[in-house]
C-alpha cells in the first residue's frame, strides 16, 4: 500500500482493522488502520477531517500518525506501531498494583491534556484504546471519533467509556473523557466495570445510581488512598459540572497520592504487564538487502526481444573495419573501467563513544560503543549513501588497490564529525548524537530503556541519526 507493506492482523475491530506494516523508506514498524469510507460525501469529508485533527496531536502519551491514505473506498491512517498490550488484554489477566493503576491513569491524563490544547475530544476513552508499551509506559490511541468539542455532530462511544451526557446525545466536552477516565480507575482498583450488570451495560446505574463503593470490592487487606477514592467519586458525578473542570486537577491528585508509594514499587507496571504483550517475531522486519543493491541494482542481462539474444557475437563477428574496430574497443574498455570506479563517498569522522552506566543499569548483551558506531554509520549510509569513516573505534578499513596508498587512503580532516553519547540510569538511558559540519552544529537525542530489545534500540538509533541528515 503505497511505500507501506502490510504484514500481518493485529487487531479487528468494530471501526477498522489494524495491521502491522513496515515503512520501507525510514525503515520502520507502523500500525495501519483502515477504516470503509462511507457512501455519503459530508461524512467521508468529516473523517478525513477527523484525520488531520489527529494528525495535528503531537505527544509521546498519544499515538503518533504518520501519514493518512485516501482511496474511493477506504481511509489508511498510518500510525506509530506500540509493541506491548492494550489496557483491556492486561486487565483481563492482572488485577493491577496501585502504583500500576497510577502510572496508567497519569499518562491518560497527561494525553486528555495535550488532547485539550488542540480543542479535541476522545470519546471513546476505553481500555482497548490504551496501549501499555515496551517501555512500560502508556500511550492514548484511537482517537477515530475524536471531535472538536462545538462540532454539531453527536456520535456513540463504545459502552464502557459512556458518560451519561453522551448517552443521552448532549453536547460534550473534555469533562466527558473525565468521566470514561473514573469508569477506568474503577474498573483497574475495583475489577468490575462500575455501571455494568451481568456483563452489559444497565442504562438507570448510569444515569441515576452511584455505583458499589470501591471499599467493598476490594479484600479487606487493600487499603486504598482517601484522596484517590474521592478522586473517582468526583469523576464519576452524574453532571459534568459537578466533575473537576480539567485535567489538570486529577492530575494533582495523582501526584499526592503517588508520593505516598515507596520508590521501589512505583516502576510495576512493565513487570505486571509484559507476561500480557503480543509476541514480536524477527519475521514482522522484512530482511534487509545490502544498501546499493536496493539504490543502485539494475539487470544485467541484455533485455530479451528483436536483436537482444547473442549481441556480443554479433559485435565481434561484423567485419568491423580496422580502425573503427580499435576505436570502439577502446572505447568500450574505457566505460567498463569507469564504471568499476567506486563511488564518492562522503567522509565521516566519529569520536570515541561516551558510555556512562549507573550502579546497576544493564543494556541488551550486543549494546556497546562499537555496536553504536556501527549502527549509526549504517544509518548514515541509508541516507547519504557511500561513506567513509574515522576514527578509534568502527574505522572503514583500508584496501590496497593502487600502488600508491596516499590515492585511496582520505587525506585532511573530514568534513563531517560526530561526537556519540550514551548515559543510562537504572530505568532508562539518553542517547544523544550530535553533528558539525561547515562551521554548523546539530543536536538529536532519544530516550531507550534498558529492557527493550536490540532490534528496538537499532530502530530508535537509526531514527535519531537520521534525523540530522533531512
Amino acid at each position: 500500500m503505497g511505500p507501506y507493506r502490510i504484514l500481518r492482523l493485529v487487531n479487528r475491530g468494530g471501526q477498522g482493522s489494524v495491521y502491522l506494516g513496515y515503512d520501507k523508506r525510514l525503515h520502520r514498524r507502523v500500525a495501519i488502520k483502515i477504516y470503509p469510507l462511507p457512501a455519503d460525501r459530508r461524512a467521508r469529508k468529516r473523517l478525513l477531517l477527523e484525520a488531520q485533527v489527529v494528525a495535528s496531536i503531537q505527544s509521546p502519551k498519544v499515538v503518533q500518525i504518520h501519514d493518512v491514505i485516501e482511496s474511493s473506498e477506504h481511509l489508511a491512517m498510518v500510525m506509530e506501531y506500540v509493541p506491548g498490550c492494550d489496557l483491556e488484554e492486561f486487565l483481563r489477566s492482572v488485577r493491577p498494583s496501585l502504583a500500576s493503576v497510577l502510572t496508567i491513569a497519569a499518562d491518560i491524563a497527561g494525553a486528555l491534556t495535550v488532547a485539550r490544547q488542540q480543542h479535541v475530544v476522545h470519546g471513546d476513552l476505553k481500555a482497548a484504546n490504551v496501549l501499555v508499551g515496551a517501555g512500560g509506559r502508556v500511550k492514548l490511541t484511537d482517537f477515530g471519533i475524536a471531535r472538536r468539542p462545538d462540532a454539531g455532530e453527536q456520535t456513540a462511544a463504545s459502552l464502557s467509556a459512556l458518560s451519561p451526557e453522551q448517552y443521552l446525545g448532549k453536547p460534550l466536552d473534555e469533562r466527558s473523557d473525565l468521566f470514561a477516565l473514573g469508569c477506568l480507575l474503577y474498573r483497574m482498583l475495583g475489577g468490575v466495570q462500575p455501571f455494568f450488570k451481568d456483563g452489559r451495560l444497565d442504562r438507570q446505574a448510569l444515569l441515576t445510581m452511584a455505583p458499589t463503593p470501591l471499599r467493598d470490592l476490594v479484600p479487606a487487606d487493600v487499603e486504598l488512598p482517601r484522596e484517590l477514592l474521592e478522586l473517582v467519586d468526583a469523576l464519576l458525578q452524574k453532571e459534568p459540572a459537578n466533575r473537576p473542570s480539567n485535567t489538570r486537577v486529577v492530575r494533582q491528585v495523582l501526584r499526592r497520592v503517588a508520593r505516598a508509594i515507596p520508590l521501589a514499587a512505583t516502576n510495576s507496571l512493565l513487570e505486571e504487564a509484559r507476561p500480557c504483550f503480543r509476541p514480536e517475531s524477527a519475521e514482522d522486519i522484512p530482511p534487509a538487502v545490502p544498501a546499493d543493491l536496493g539504490r543502485e541494482g539494475r539487470s544485467a542481462l541484455v533485455a530479451a526481444g528483436r536483436g537482444g539474444a547473442g549481441v556480443w557475437p554479433v559485435m565481434l563477428s561484423r567485419a568491423w573495419r580496422w580502425p573503427v574496430g580499435i576505436a570502439g574497443l577502446s572505447l568500450l574498455a574505457g566505460l567498463v573501467y569507469f564504471l568499476q570506479l567506486p563511488a564518492s563517498e562522503t567522509r565521516v569522522h566519529i569520536e570515541a563513544p561516551v558510555v556512562r552506566l549507573a550502579s546497576g543499569a544493564e543494556l541488551p548483551g550486543e549494546i556497546s560503543g562499537r555496536w553504536l558506531v556501527a549502527e549509526v554509520s549504517e544509518a548514515m549510509r541509508e541516507q547519504v549513501g557511500p561513506l567513509w569513516v574515522s576514527g578509534p573505534v568502527g574505522a572503514t578499513p583500508v584496501t590496497t588497490l593502487y600502488a600508491d596508498q596516499s590515492r585511496r587512503v582520505p587525506q585532511g580532516p573530514a568534513p563531517e564529525q560526530l561526537r556519540l553519547d550514551l548515559r543510562c540510569v537504572d530505568l532508562l538511558c539518553v542517547f544523544a548524537v550530535t553533528r558539525h559540519w561547515q562551521g554548523q552544529q546539530a543536536n538529536q537525542q532519544a530516550v531507550l530503556f534498558p529492557d527493550m530489545s536490540v532490534q528496538q534500540w537499532r530502530d530508535i538509533v537509526h531514527t535519531t541519526t537520521r534525523a540530522l541528515y533531512p
